[in-house]
């Protein structure tokens, strides 16, 4: 991506001699970053924490010179490669590149910029970019990929979404993240015993790969430990006492739509062993106006379709801003409004109520509550 182009120059002159403009020689824009190239030893070690393989597409959103799609399906033998860079002297290296490497037919790069690309059917991602442009592409990433996919980076990260994994090769990082599937919502299942049936409710919030809740048992509330989505895998722990002793129930299940179906490991207690579980998560509308009040202001946000997605506009006075960093997980959202503080709000839907929690800055988390307008 990223050395400075002088093509607008020729056009610029050409317009002032003959009269019109060489539009087709300018480019689109400017490129974001400086190109720096990744080291080989980094791109391999990139490659690996992503378990690239024979199934996988690999886009490199800034792609430089391709070394990173081309070592993918050379030394990986992954599917396919697509480099994407708003650099036309990246495209050329990279097609040249590729020739050299004789893996044209695996692997393809698109002169665009990476913030109007459409890399839906990528498997795993590759980023060597800046914090802010890292930060900028993250909401791309959820509404573009699907639950599982592979996100990799060279020196840096993404924010308040921690990664999964770190490397050190030689004194440069590497991050490694898998993109969660929806968890948060509502959960039920019940078990016939012979006392009658034990009802489960599973409440969760959700902030990237991280889940918290409670988990509810004929109305007794426990709250959950260690909650993590990884991929479409949902994992869990809750501690309590059973007939006077302590049990530890370690649930773990693979959420697929709005069905969430697994095993429990249960240690101590009458009923120690292992036992399945299904559980069905409640329908939510999010559609619609919510508001609530922080420190005597009135703050509301709009939530609404387009295109097939849910967004949101953040309603202040008559400045209407849309929310950029706005996550819908199944039964609860997770957004952030800027401003002269930053404030992150995470909740579950309950009806016509968004119940959860808000921190400003980073601050400690305050428990928060939204109503719906009535429509």
């Amino acid at each position: 991506m990223l050395h400075r182009r002088i093509v607008w120059l020729v056009g610029l002159w050409v317009s002032t001699i003959f009269g019109w403009g060489v539009a087709g020689l300018a480019q689109q824009r400017q490129p974001d970053v400086v190109y720096v190239p990744t080291p080989p030893e980094v791109v391999e070690a990139m490659l690996k924490m992503a378990k690239v393989g024979k199934d996988d597409v690999v886009y490199d959103l800034g792609c430089g010179d391709g070394r990173i799609v081309i070592a993918a399906v050379q030394k990986f033998g992954a599917k396919r490669g697509v480099g994407i860079d708003i650099d036309p002297q990246r495209i050329r290296e990279s097609n040249a590149n590729a020739r050299r490497a004789g893996v044209t037919e695996r692997v393809k790069f698109l002169e665009q910029d990476l913030f109007q690309s459409d890399f839906r059917d990528a498997t795993v991602v590759a980023l060597y970019l800046l914090p802010q442009l890292n930060l900028r592409l993250r909401p791309m990433l959820f509404q573009q990929l699907k639950p599982g996919s592979r996100i990799v980076s060279h020196a840096f990260d993404m924010g308040e979404w921690k990664a999964d994994q770190t490397a050190d090769i030689g004194g440069r990082t590497a991050y490694y993240w898998m993109l969660p599937d929806s968890a948060a919502g509502t959960w039920r299942w019940s078990v016939p015993t012979a006392d009658g049936e034990r009802r489960f409710q599973l409440r969760l919030r959700q902030r990237f790969q991280t889940v918290s809740g409670t988990l509810s048992v004929n109305d007794r509330e426990t709250p959950i430990m260690n909650g993590k989505v990884t991929g479409s895998q949902l994992t869990f722990t809750v501690q309590r006492e059973v007939q006077g002793e302590p049990v530890t129930f370690r649930y773990s299940g693979q959420i697929s739509g709005d069905t969430l179906k697994g095993s429990i490991d249960i240690q101590g207690g009458p009923f120690a062993g292992t036992r399945e579980w299904t559980a069905q998560r409640d329908k939510v509308d999010l559609v619609g106006t919510w508001r609530w009040s922080v420190d005597g202001r009135s703050l509301a946000l709009r939530i609404e379709q387009r295109n097939g997605q849910l967004v949101a506009t953040h309603l202040a006075g008559n400045q209407p801003t849309p929310v950029e960093h706005f996550y819908v997980w199944g039964g609860g959202v997770y957004f952030i409004l800027g401003g002269g503080s930053q404030q992150a709000y995470e909740a579950l839907v309950e009806g016509d109520r968004l119940v959860g929690v808000m921190s400003s800055n980073g601050g400690t988390p305050k428990p928060w509550t939204a109503e719906r307008e009535k429509r």
